[in-house]
């Protein structure tokens, strides 16, 4: 850490973590309050089921395309800046995209949420990393945790505040707490006369051009290893964040209720967030936390299938098994990464690869719904993607460190 001495370290710790935390706050509800007013959208939009998962599909794709890019982005601007402006970002694309008027502002703000999303994707678990680096494990479930608490809340109210205004006011009241989190970040910015930057990989010139990833991480097979536990916890999670309120509508159950069951989801997931640190440091390694979510995703596929009446049972499993799923996947960037530096690159490049997979699996999952009819059809594609999650899990939660 000795090359990483940041002037906001003289603010106090609870303020450094209260900025993690806000930041956090919104990486999730923006995402999390459209999946119950999907089919309102469709339907005022007109847009039907492929559509629709193109549209969930987009915030989606920006992860993968703005991802590698945020590492550049953060030496060039520094790391405090480089978020600061995201969250100004996200605030007029959430705006945009709520707006009245064409369709385009609905493609465009849903866009631009999220590119800004990826900028805290990648730079928070590298921010935990420099902010605290011997707490990476419980600071992650923190945040994560806090994420969980505000998208569960965000997919509960979505067709009750639908209801009062429309789906516009569901998905754009969500603007509120970004202006919250740039107050509470801007001490960082204060503090500092000369922006926070990430270090260049050492041996590099510091008057070079920042390196491509693609010269390093992209050439490890255990970056590749992070990466595809990233993409694949990561479509599990889309998929159902996006789907399971319409999967649950094929199957007779009122649009609020699943709303709500889409609630009980996020919030059991906080409990896997909290939990799974713990899990993390059986066996001295992570194979059973990383491969132990994968079955409880199974399961629960498999439950709804073939018993439909315990729903309520099922979502809780799958809530559990992707909240502790999303926790060990950005604690695997730290733990496997030897320095801030090398998590910044791994970071971007788990995600950038990672978001693409999951991206693929949302536009299947309409596809799939196109094809087959409303129905539960879409679950065995979650089915065989955790399936493969496990073998990833067994493989990745083996303990080696990646240098740059």
């Amino acid at each position: 850490m000795s090359g990483l001495a940041r002037p906001s370290s003289r603010l106090p710790a609870w303020l450094l973590l209260a900025g993690i935390l806000l930041v956090a706050v919104n990486l999730r509800p923006v995402i999390s309050s459209v999946g119950p007013v999907l089919p309102v959208i469709g339907a005022d939009v007109g847009l039907g089921s492929a559509a629709l998962g193109v549209l969930a599909a987009v915030p989606i794709v920006a992860f993968a395309v703005v991802s590698p890019l945020v590492h550049p982005l953060g030496r060039r601007f520094g790391v405090e800046r480089t978020v600061a402006v995201a969250l100004v970002v996200l605030a007029i694309g959430t705006l945009l995209r709520s707006a009245p008027g064409p369709a385009a502002g609905l493609w465009v703000g849903t866009a631009l949420i999220g590119a800004t999303i990826a900028v805290g994707n990648v730079l928070l678990p590298v921010v935990v990393k420099k902010d605290f680096p011997f707490r990476v494990p419980a600071t992650t479930a923190w945040y994560v945790a806090t994420q969980s608490v505000f998208a569960a809340t965000a997919s509960g109210v979505a067709v009750p505040l639908a209801d009062l205004g429309g789906w516009q006011l569901a998905v754009g009241i969500w603007v509120v707490p970004v202006a919250l989190a740039l107050a509470v970040w801007f001490p960082r910015l204060r503090r500092t006369t000369a922006a926070v930057r990430l270090p260049a990989p050492a041996g590099s010139s510091a008057a070079a051009a920042p390196s491509s990833p693609h010269a390093s991480v992209y050439r490890r097979p255990l970056a590749w290893l992070v990466a595809a536990y990233m993409g694949l916890q990561s479509t599990v999670y889309y998929t159902m964040l996006n789907w399971l309120p319409t999967v649950e509508q094929d199957l007779g159950i009122d649009p609020a209720t699943a709303g709500w069951h889409l609630f009980l989801f996020l919030a059991v997931g906080i409990v896997g967030n909290l939990a799974v640190p713990s899990l993390m440091r059986v066996g001295g390694d992570q194979r059973l936390a990383a491969s132990l979510v994968s079955v409880l995703v199974l399961v629960a596929m498999t439950g709804i299938w073939l018993a439909p009446g315990l729903i309520w049972l099922w979502v809780s499993l799958v809530g559990l098994g992707t909240g502790s799923a999303f926790v060990v996947a950005l604690s695997l960037v730290g733990l496997r990464a030897a320095d801030p530096t090398t998590a910044s690159q791994l970071s971007s490049m788990s995600q950038a690869v990672g978001y693409g997979l999951a991206a693929v699996g949302l536009v299947l999952a309409g596809a799939i719904r196109d094809l087959t009819g409303p129905g539960a059809s879409v679950l065995l594609l979650v089915a065989v993607v955790a399936a493969i999650l496990l073998a990833v899990g067994l493989s990745v939660g083996r303990p080696r460190t990646l240098h740059t």
